[in-house]
This record gives structure tokens, C-alpha cells and sequence, in this order.
């Protein structure tokens, strides 16, 4: 047999924490968390581009689409939709604050990805949504190849290839 001591019912613990409320030498010191050495423009930024995955996905959800977000972040793949059809595709959402302009990075160009440029502008308020502009990938790399720019005006792209709000493509229609 084991010495352990009886264990107390719920009531006589209630009793021992209350009898305890008022008497400070009975806690001990409160933990502080000290704020974030890190930048706050980094800090800031990492918060908006997980509220931009999390907005896409939110649209899409409710567009109907049955779409997942993927942490891994493996092949620039942030979310994926799976089609009625059985089929998939691919979302890499990018995160744009103050010009509505992307400064042209690294992705694939491939059947069923697309990239979705989630613009937050400087004026806007914490409670405004930002604008969304949706691009398959293979079409982007044409505009790409098309202006050779480091850096694309997403108004321009929306003029050339109507990708603002573009929605239906991830929530209806098969790769493009």
C-alpha cells in the first residue's frame, strides 16, 4: 500500500481556495510577459499575412467552396479547394499594405494555382476589408513576361486580366 493523502472533494477545495481569496501571501507573483523585442512593422506585418490567409479561406467558405488552409507552406501553397469533380486547386495568397503595387517574387507557374493578392490599404481602418485580386498562376507569369517590371500594378493587372475580386475562379470554375 501506498501513503498517499485522502484527495479532497471539489467542495473542500473550493473551501481552501476561497479561505485563501484575500490573503496575498497565499499566491504567488503574477507572471509578466514582456512585449515583443521585434520591430513592430515585422510584428505587424506577420499578423497581416495570416489575417490575409484567413480572409481568403473565409470567402471562400462562404462561396461554398470546400477549401483548407495548409501550414506547411510547402510549394507556395497556402490553401487548397477541392472540386465537386474530384479535382483540386491551389491558392498562394500574397499580403500587399499601402501601394497597390506587388514587388514581383519567386512562384510556380502551373494548372490549378492561382495567386491572390490581398491589398490593405494605408488609409483603411482596422474594420475595412481589403481588396482581393485573383490571378491563375500561368497567367500571371505571361503578364509577367509580357511588361519584364520588378514590380506590377494591381490595378494594371486588373485592367489586363480583370483579376480584382475574381472569386468565381476558385469557388466554381475547374483550373484554369
Amino acid at each position: 500500500m501506498t501513503n498517499r493523502e485522502p484527495s479532497l472533494t471539489d467542495e473542500q477545495m473550493n473551501e481552501l481556495v476561497f479561505s485563501d481569496v484575500n490573503d496575498p501571501s497565499a499566491w504567488g507573483d503574477p507572471i509578466v510577459v514582456p512585449p515583443s523585442k521585434g520591430p513592430r512593422r515585422i510584428r505587424h506585418a506577420k499578423h497581416l499575412e495570416i489575417a490575409s490567409k484567413f480572409y481568403v479561406l473565409s470567402v471562400l467558405h462562404r462561396l461554398g467552396a470546400d477549401a483548407t488552409m495548409t501550414f506547411s507552406q510547402s510549394d507556395n501553397v497556402d490553401i487548397t479547394v477541392v472540386l465537386e469533380s474530384g479535382n483540386a486547386l491551389t491558392v498562394d495568397v500574397k499580403t500587399i499594405s499601402g501601394a497597390l503595387e506587388w514587388k514581383v517574387t519567386d512562384f510556380r507557374a502551373r494548372s490549378g494555382h492561382f495567386l491572390a493578392f490581398v491589398w490593405y490599404p494605408a488609409t483603411a481602418s482596422a474594420n475595412t476589408a481589403p481588396h482581393v485580386y485573383i490571378v491563375p498562376s500561368k497567367q500571371l507569369r505571361t503578364f509577367l513576361a509580357n511588361h519584364r517590371q520588378d514590380s506590377v500594378s494591381l490595378d494594371q493587372l486588373d485592367e489586363e486580366v480583370h483579376a480584382r475580386e475574381a472569386w468565381e475562379q476558385l469557388a466554381v470554375s475547374p483550373a484554369a
